[in-house]
């Protein structure tokens, strides 16, 4: 038999002494292969953001930082690596993007799998344990998941493990280098989350034990070391923390900041609790011990249990070891880092939600504790006890690992199979942050092979988009969000038979897909009958767009499919003269096609409205057309203008008089035709006194206040008259130039108009020429107080036209 199994030995040998660098290649295989299964979180958008702000910092935009809101109290310890990663990879296209953010992150928590095995091996000299310790570490079904999309909680773990181990081997070695290490350590956790920032005392507080029984023993030299290795542990926190943090180079003190604002979160939200909705801060007290004792394996827990009870036996045992540095006092550190955040938590009555997942950080020193109970398994007396209860051990990972094959990928769904499972989404939270989604458009794009698909979501669009991002390039151009007459809609939870698919965890449906096609094409015919029953408003580019309350619906008979690429164009001015809204629109989001029909639908602001300017424009070639629809309120101030007009005009052009009343000019041409209404209007105000102009136009160096603008924003056609009302500002008005120019063919006609202010200033200079003129030809110019005066008498219209040349 020996002989048989002589062969296995080197192998068996390996495995035992290298188990658990094969078990990480393990992981990191799987992981490998299951990556690209994973949707993406809710908060990698925004926490990436943070991180291009403070790494563009870095590189010299002093206005990158966030200023005002919250976020940017988030640490980027581990964000900045990401941006890093990002930019020198030249990544651009956000499938590329989200998936080496995935990558980095679930390798940075198979690197907190391997301190578990090093720690716990470290404490406790068993392989076997180590093993078993960094399994539990990274079989736990919800962090396993996280640990591919969410960039900050799972970090934190992972430093949190890493910080034990840097502090353990910190007092193990009693080094100034040893404590240094430590300190950079526990500065980049607190730069990754805050709550990381209870460490830091602890660490200062088995110090001073350390001392103080230096003292009472007498040793030479213990309290200088103390102090020394404190001192080196406190300038590698502040170096590491403020190194990785741009944040605080402009504010020192916004670690400050951070923890008082973080520690009350500002954000509210409603989460599914045991059957009700529950948010801060009126959350029960034991919102995270419930999240965490249903959501962890039993296995874990159960072990963490057993290393609590043989660390109190330690503990009365030699009750001196718990003030020692000793594996006893580090339990004992363990248990603390276990037990008061969460009693700070409660006490504090912090702003949680979405489980438990801001304090995954508390599965580190369960970790270690459950490795606690695995030395007492190894402490037993009897051999058949020992391999009993270790085989006990081993059933419970390999059934949390069956649990995670089932559900994958989402093994953050998971619950204990201690929990009733019927029900589930009716009591607790489920796929809070919408991974979910991916797989729903994963579905959609076989479901729809070809073509572009609308697609919306009732709550919040953002869900949508984050996960078709990270969809191959092909299929990711191809869905478009149409939040009013969409294809598809993606609900999460359960829509009973309306769903064409959905998926189920638990039984319970988390997300679903809706074929909206027959409704969204049922709300175009009515639109349409209604719409044509009546006569349109205005037509352009061979739509007829009529207005019926708060909608606009644009109808094209014979309807291309170039028709349906060119982006339109809405401006909307209220009744008020408040500032106009603009909305640009893609016909595939508003717009279908019926029996050969163009037919768009797009609702407008629910305030009164003057008047609405519309059409299609190109990026090359501009506006295509364009076409205003007047309200009632606006052709009555037209009627009374031209009925009130009395005065003959002050200029014309174009065929156009213009005439003025006070601060208001009317442009009124009486044989009127479309060309006259598609030419912009130039209209350019001269101040009687330059300081009166706006800042903008004094920065920009003009002498005048620039206030052109589109006959469709402010003309009316009546019984085939052009009209054009245009209020002019309030100021002292010179003189006014105005005129229509396209952009093909320039100015079409322009005409001055002259106030009396500007006439004055002429008769002045004309008296005061005193002299003989600088330069006599057609005009004679004089130099006069530093200013040049043209005469010509007597002037003909042809002089009024030339261009004057000056060069000075």
């Amino acid at each position: 038999m020996r002989t048989l199994l002589s062969p296995l030995s080197p192998a068996a040998r390996f495995l035992a002494r290298h188990g658990g660098v094969v078990t990480l290649a393990l992981f990191a295989a799987v992981g490998a292969l299951v990556l690209d299964d994973y949707g993406v979180s809710a908060d990698e958008g925004w926490q990436r953001s943070v991180g291009i702000a403070s790494f563009n910092y870095i590189l010299g935009d002093e206005d990158a930082l966030i200023e005002e809101h919250h976020n940017r109290f988030y640490g980027v310890a581990f964000e900045l690596p990401l941006i890093a990663i990002e930019r020198a990879l030249g990544l651009e296209n956000s499938r590329a993007i989200y998936l080496s953010r995935h990558i980095t992150t679930h390798v940075f928590f198979l690197v907190g799998g391997f301190f578990a095995w090093l720690l716990t091996y470290r404490l406790f000299g068993s392989r076997l344990v180590a093993l078993l310790a960094m399994l539990l570490f990274l079989l736990h079904p919800r962090i396993y998941a996280h640990s591919f999309f969410n960039t900050k909680d799972l970090p934190f773990l992972s430093m949190f493990m890493i910080a034990l181990y840097l502090t353990h081997r910190a007092f193990r070695r009693d080094s100034v280098w040893a404590f240094a290490l430590c300190g950079a350590g526990v500065g980049l956790l607190v730069n990754i989350r805050i709550m990381g920032v209870t460490l830091f005392p602890a660490v200062l507080g088995m110090l001073a034990l350390d001392a103080f029984f230096a003292v009472k023993r007498e040793a030479p030299g213990g309290i200088k070391r103390a102090l020394v290795n404190a001192g080196a542990f406190i300038a590698a926190f502040a170096a590491a923390l403020y190194a990785a943090w741009p944040l605080l180079w402009s504010e020192p003190l916004g670690v400050v900041d951070a923890l008082a604002t973080l520690s009350q979160h500002p954000a509210h939200i409603p989460t599914l609790f045991r059957g009700e909705i529950v948010h801060w801060p009126n959350l029960p007290w034991d919102y995270i011990p419930t999240w965490a004792l249903i959501t962890t394996p039993p296995v874990a827990l159960a072990l963490a249990a057993l290393g609590m009870a043989y660390l109190a036996r330690l503990c009365a045992a030699r009750w001196r070891d718990m003030f020692d540095n000793s594996t006893a006092r580090f339990g004992l550190l363990a248990a603390a880092c276990l037990i008061l955040p969460v009693a700070a938590a409660i006490s504090l009555n912090s702003n949680l939600y979405n489980g438990w997942r801001q304090m995954y950080f508390l599965y580190a020193p369960l970790c270690v504790l459950a490795a606690f109970g695995l030395r007492w398994l190894t402490a037993l007396p009897k051999p058949r006890l020992r391999a009993a209860a270790f085989a006990l051990a081993a059933v419970g990972i390999a059934l949390t690992v069956a649990e995670m094959v089932r559900l994958h990928p989402y093994q953050n769904e998971y619950f204990s199979p201690l929990v009733n499972k019927s029900g589930i989404a009716d009591r607790y939270e489920m796929d809070y942050w919408h991974v979910s989604y991916r797989e729903a458009f994963e579905t959609l794009a076989k479901m729809e092979p070809n073509g572009r698909v609308a697609v919306t979501e009732p709550i919040d669009h953002a869900r949508i988009l984050r996960n078709i991002g990270i969809l191959p390039e092909d299929d990711r151009g191809r869905f478009f969000i149409a939040p009013e007459f969409p294809s598809f809609l993606v609900v999460e939870g359960d829509v009973g038979d309306a769903a064409v698919w959905t998926r189920e965890v638990y039984g319970a449906p988390i997300v679903s897909l809706i074929d909206a096609r027959a409704e969204t094409a049922a709300a175009f015919r009515s639109a349409y009958a209604t719409a044509t029953a009546s006569a349109p408003a205005a037509s352009g580019g061979g739509f007829d767009i009529y207005r019926d309350g708060d909608t606009l619906t644009y109808v094209k008979e014979n309807c291309g499919e170039e028709d349906t690429r060119v982006r339109f164009s809405l401006r909307v001015l209220p009744a008020d003269q408040a500032e106009r809204e603009s909305f640009n629109f893609d016909f595939p989001r508003y717009g279908a096609i019926l029996d050969g029909k163009c037919v768009i639908i797009r609702d407008l602001p629910d305030y009164p409205i003057s008047h609405i300017i519309t059409g299609q424009r190109t990026d090359e070639e501009g506006a295509l057309w364009s076409a205003g629809i007047i309200s009632d309120g606006f052709h009555e101030r037209y009627r009374r203008a031209l009925a009130s007009l009395s005065s003959s005009p002050v200029a014309s052009g174009g065929g156009f008089d213009i005439y003025r009343e006070g601060d208001t000019l009317t442009y009124v041409k009486e044989g009127c035709g479309e060309e006259d209404t598609r030419g912009r209007f130039a209209l350019s105000v001269y101040p009687v006194d330059r300081n009166d102009l706006p800042q903008s136009a004094r920065d920009a160096g003009l002498e005048h206040e620039p206030l052109n603008f589109d006959f469709a924003e402010y003309g009316a056609v009546f019984d085939g008259k052009c009209a054009v009302i245009r209020d002019l500002p309030d100021y002292p008005i010179s003189h006014i130039e105005t005129g229509q120019w396209t952009e093909g063919e320039g100015g079409l006609w322009s005409a001055r108009i002259h106030f009396d202010g500007f006439h004055e200033r002429y008769r002045r200079a004309l008296a005061s020429l005193s002299g003989d003129p600088a330069i006599r030809a057609d005009f004679d110019v004089y130099l006069q107080d530093g200013a040049l005066i043209y005469v010509k008498s007597p002037c003909a219209e042809g002089d009024t036209r030339g261009r004057f040349a000056l060069s000075v």
